[in-house]
C-alpha cells in the first residue's frame, strides 16, 4: 500500500461504512462519480476488487472486509494519537518545565516568576536547580524546556543567547578591605578566603585564573552556594569570591562589594536551549521577561 493516497482510503471507508457510495458522496462533500472514480483508483492501486456494486448497495468482497478492518485500525490509532497531541499540546501552553543555576535561582529567579505569575496566573512553572552540566542532560532528554545560567563549553547540540556579562566579585569584610575600587586575586594573598565547591562553574573560573597566574589562596571555607557564601563573609568569617549576580540581594550587609580586575573575571550568562526546541507562548512569554531582568540587573 506504498504511496496509496489517504484521501483514496478516507473515501473507502466511508463507504464501506455506509454500504453506499452515495452517502459517502454526501457524507464527503464530493459527487457520487467522484466517489466511484476514487474507489476505482484504490482498487487498481491494490490490484484486487473491493466493493460487489449494486443500484442498492455497495457491499464489500471478503479481500475489501480484510483492508477495511485494517484500515479502519490503522485510522482509529491515528485518531489517537492526534487526541494525545492535542492534550499534550492544551497542557503544555500552560505548562512550562526550566532549569537554573543555583545562583540565579536565589537570586533572580523568583522576581521573574511572581512577575510571570501575575500575568498568567493559570500557567505552572516547574524549576530544576542544577549546575550547568546537569542542566544540558535534561534539555537533550526533554525534561526541561530551557536554562538559565552561564555559557559552557562545547555546547554544539544546543543554543546559547548571552543576557549578561557576569564579573566575579570580592565580598570583603572591613578588615580585609583596603578601600580600592578594583582588586585582582592576588591581593587577597594572605587572606581567608570562601570560595564554592569544586564541582562549580564559578570555582573553574577561579582555578583557571590562579593557575595562570601561579598563585595559591588561602581557602579557609569551601561551601555548595553563593548565599552560604555572603552569609560567611558579612560575618567575617572571610573574602568571599563569587559572581556578582549572586550579590544584588544581599549587598550592604557586612561587606563591600569589589569588581574583580583579573583578565578572564567573567563569564556570559543567558538561556540555554536544546537545537531545534520548538518554543510555545507561554515559554517564550517567559523568556522575555527573563531577557528583561537579566539584562536590566546592574
Amino acid at each position: 500500500m506504498t504511496g496509496i493516497n489517504l484521501k483514496l482510503l478516507h473515501t473507502f471507508l466511508l463507504a464501506a461504512e455506509h454500504g453506499s457510495f452515495r452517502r459517502a458522496a454526501e457524507e464527503s462533500n464530493r459527487s457520487p462519480s467522484a466517489v466511484s472514480m476514487q474507489i476505482r483508483d484504490l482498487e487498481e492501486q491494490v490490484g484486487i476488487r473491493l466493493f460487489v456494486r449494486s443500484p442498492q448497495r455497495a457491499n464489500l468482497t471478503p479481500e475489501g472486509r480484510i483492508l477495511f478492518e485494517q484500515v479502519r485500525k490503522a485510522m482509529d490509532d491515528v485518531e489517537t494519537g492526534l487526541r494525545r497531541l492535542t492534550e499534550v499540546a492544551a497542557q503544555r501552553r500552560g505548562h512550562v518545565k526550566i532549569a537554573c543555576a543555583p545562583t540565579l535561582a536565589a537570586t533572580r529567579l523568583a522576581h521573574i516568576l511572581a512577575t510571570f505569575k501575575l500575568r498568567y496566573p493559570r500557567s505552572v512553572v516547574e524549576v530544576t536547580e542544577t549546575p550547568p552540566t546537569g542542566a544540558l542532560d535534561l534539555l537533550l532528554d526533554q525534561k526541561v524546556e530551557l536554562y538559565i545560567g552561564p555559557e559552557v563549553p562545547n555546547m554544539t547540540e544546543f543554543e546559547f543567547e548571552p543576557l549578561r556579562a557576569d564579573r566575579l566579585v570580592a565580598c570583603v569584610p572591613p578588615e580585609y578591605d583596603d578601600g580600592a575600587k578594583e582588586r585582582c586575586l592576588a591581593s587577597f594573598v594572605g587572606a581567608p578566603v570562601i570560595l564554592l565547591e569544586k564541582t562549580t562553574a564559578i570555582r573553574a573560573l577561579i582555578n583557571k585564573i590562579l593557575g595562570e597566574k601561579g598563585i595559591a589562596l588561602d581557602l579557609q571555607y569551601e561551601v555548595r552556594n553563593a548565599h552560604s557564601a555572603l552569609t560567611f563573609a558579612a560575618a567575617g568569617l572571610g573574602v568571599s569570591i563569587v559572581p556578582s549576580i549572586a550579590v544584588p540581594l544581599h549587598e550592604g550587609t557586612g561587606y563591600r562589594v569589589v569588581p574583580i580586575s583579573d583578565a578572564g573575571a567573567e563569564r556570559a550568562v543567558g538561556i540555554i536551549t536544546a537545537r531545534g526546541y520548538v518554543r510555545h507562548a507561554y515559554s517564550e512569554q517567559l523568556m522575555e521577561l527573563i531577557r528583561t531582568d537579566l539584562r536590566g540587573v546592574a
